[in-house]
């Protein structure tokens, strides 16, 4: 790409916001961060960024309370040091993008010779971090066909750090590299003979080096391993196998902590990850050392596909459905188990959908009773019907429009917040523009998760974005709302800034669902385009809004800050998020933010 051009690009999108009206008064309600993230992004040096250019983020809080974000390697223009971005701050509104990467070209030999990288030109993708015996463990990965177009080939890796903000070491090399790391290994009584978790070639078991340093293992997670079924197929395609990127910990929300299961005598860690292909898959790791292990509790000091049955059980996705970026959690207050997938064409229409089960190994299902596997008489395109739409492309009257919501990331902070980052694409500037973004997660009664659909704001009082008592007189008023709307329709759709349309994309999770205008009476009734009555619970938090022929809604009000607003000083708002889960009815999302009154 020509730099010179693409500056001047940029800088005219940001100009043409600028020009829309973002101009502020002297008073403003809400930290200068709220006002300035959209309307005047920096996409300079990367210690400019801040939230920008941030993609596949994996929300971490150190035992000091601060916050990191660490992400993938994507920027605009392809800037900034590679070996995944990292962000922090103090209280998830105003973020520091660091200088350095958490790798900081302390790349693992065997890894980058398995994704076809040299140390110049590599990079990697929706990394995850814990911390554990004083030490910083990480999981990474890609995939690649760099060198082999349409053979891809893809590996997860663990890295380990002592500091927070790296540089991670290759487990095999780390002891050797840190001091600190050494005295912990010797103490634990680990050590590595390798780095990688588990691998994924199109085609090829015998993959081979002609570098005798590296050790190469036998393969069975390949373009022709049916995940399902778990037994090679007669066929080799892009339905089978397990793409082997997005790594995540199975966590309990209610507690913060990894969950434990006991495989074959051995503590053993849950760990997800997938994309496209044969499906989500969930493995178990030995809980001290993060090696994999195999059915029978053995600890591998190989990569799990060279083992049967140790890289993974398909849990959501398959033959081919664009489901990636999952995350598992937890929730011991209410027993269930809930899957997060990103789903969709990551520049187009993608959005993050979500079911539950009793089982970590599932099945998923979402509020419409439908199962997030996908079997090969659904047909890929069927993955846009299912999961509930817990954050999607939308825009509210007047205000700045996001689509491509997705690799998000789950977290219990230390305050007990539950609290969910992801990366966000625009509908008013250009598509190489994409943003963190941090959002509050609710259960309801019901026990499904539910977000304030506005960015997360810390009010330093208390008083604002939390589950509060309010009476129905500060309720009431007229509020901008959607309804999701989750369907296989295919179609043709020109996006802000393109001159072309992009064909055959699912047009209700690119298309930004416009907002309907809807009043809350103080009296309980709903007038306007949705009609039906509201009822608020004896908390003053918990809400059902019966929406006639549509079901009943189930959720929270509460106080927020939109970040979205366009023109306007004033951000403070209320905001209603429910969720239709009967099983009868839609199983769609509905929220709102009141206008100003």
């Amino acid at each position: 790409m020509n730099n010179s051009i693409f500056a001047k690009t940029a800088a005219a999108a940001v100009a043409a916001v600028l020009a829309a009206g973002t101009a502020f008064a002297a008073k403003r309600d809400a930290d200068k961060s709220v006002y300035t993230k959209y309307a005047s992004p920096r996409s300079g040096t990367q210690a400019e960024w801040g939230t920008l250019n941030c993609h596949d983020p994996k929300i971490f809080q150190d035992d000091d309370g601060m916050y990191y974000v660490y992400s993938t390697d994507a920027a605009i223009g392809g800037a900034g040091q590679k070996g995944l971005q990292i962000r922090r701050s103090a209280d998830l509104v105003n973020w520091e993008c660091l200088n350095t990467s958490a790798i900081q070209r302390k790349w693992d030999k065997a890894w980058l010779k398995w994704v076809e990288f040299d140390r110049a030109g590599a990079s990697s993708w929706a990394p995850t971090v814990i911390k554990q015996n004083g030490l910083y463990y990480m999981y990474h990965g890609i995939i690649t066909d760099k060198d082999r177009s349409g053979d891809p080939v893809a590996a997860i890796a663990l890295a380990v750090s002592s500091s927070v903000t790296g540089p991670f070491y290759p487990a095999h090399e780390a002891a050797a590299k840190d001091p600190k790391i050494k005295e912990v290994f010797d103490s634990l009584g680990v050590s590595y003979e390798q780095s990688l978790l588990v691998r994924y070639t199109y085609y090829d078991r015998s993959y081979t080096s002609d570098d005798e340093s590296i050790t190469m293992y036998d393969m069975l997670n390949t373009g022709s391993y049916d995940t399902q079924n778990e037994t090679d197929s007669d066929f080799t395609g892009m339905a089978y196998g397990f793409g082997c990127i997005d790594p995540e910990f199975v966590t309990d929300v209610s507690t913060g902590k990894q969950m434990v299961y006991n495989v074959g005598g051995t503590d053993c860690y849950g760990v997800t990850y997938g994309s496209w292909k044969g499906g989500i898959a969930l493995m178990y790791v030995d809980t001290v050392s993060l090696k994999p292990v195999d059915r029978e509790g053995n600890i591998l000091d190989v990569p799990a596909d060279s083992v049967e049955g140790a890289f993974g059980k398909a849990i959501a996705g398959g033959y081919g459905a664009a489901y990636e970026g999952a995350q598992v959690i937890y929730n011991s207050s209410n027993g269930w188990y809930y899957c997060f997938v990103s789903m969709g064409s990551l520049d187009w229409d993608y959005r993050v959908g979500v079911g539950r089960s009793r089982s970590p190994e599932g099945p998923y299902i979402d509020a419409s009773g439908r199962s997030m596997m996908i079997g090969p008489l659904n047909g890929a395109g069927e993955f846009h019907k299912i999961g509930g739409k817990i954050i999607g492309s939308h825009v509210l009257k007047g205000e700045l429009s996001f689509r491509s919501q997705g690799g998000q990331s789950i977290l219990r902070t230390q305050d007990g917040k539950v609290v969910f980052a992801n990366h966000a694409r625009t509908n008013f500037l250009p598509g190489y523009f994409f943003f963190l973004q941090i959002h509050q997660m609710f259960f309801t009664e019901d026990g499904w998760p539910v977000l304030n659909q506005n960015e997360y704001y810390n009010d330093y009082d208390g008083k604002d974005e939390a589950l509060a008592p309010l009476s129905a007189e500060d309720i009431a008023g007229t509020y901008d709302t959607i309804l999701t709307v989750r369907s296989d329709r295919q179609g043709d759709y020109t996006f802000n800034g393109d001159t072309k349309p992009v064909t055959g994309i699912y047009l209700d999770d690119a298309i930004p669902t416009e907002s309907k205008e809807v009043v809350l009476e103080a009296d309980g009734t709903v007038k306007g385009t949705y009609k039906g009555t509201w009822t608020l619970s004896d908390n003053g938090c918990s809400v059902v809004i019966k929406i006639n022929g549509l079901g009943d809604f189930k959720g929270y009000v509460l106080k927020a800050t939109d970040w979205a607003k366009n023109r306007s000083t004033t951000r403070k708002t209320v905001t209603f998020t429910t969720l239709e889960c009967s099983g009868k009815g839609c199983g769609e999302y509905f929220w709102g933010n009141r206008r100003d009154k």
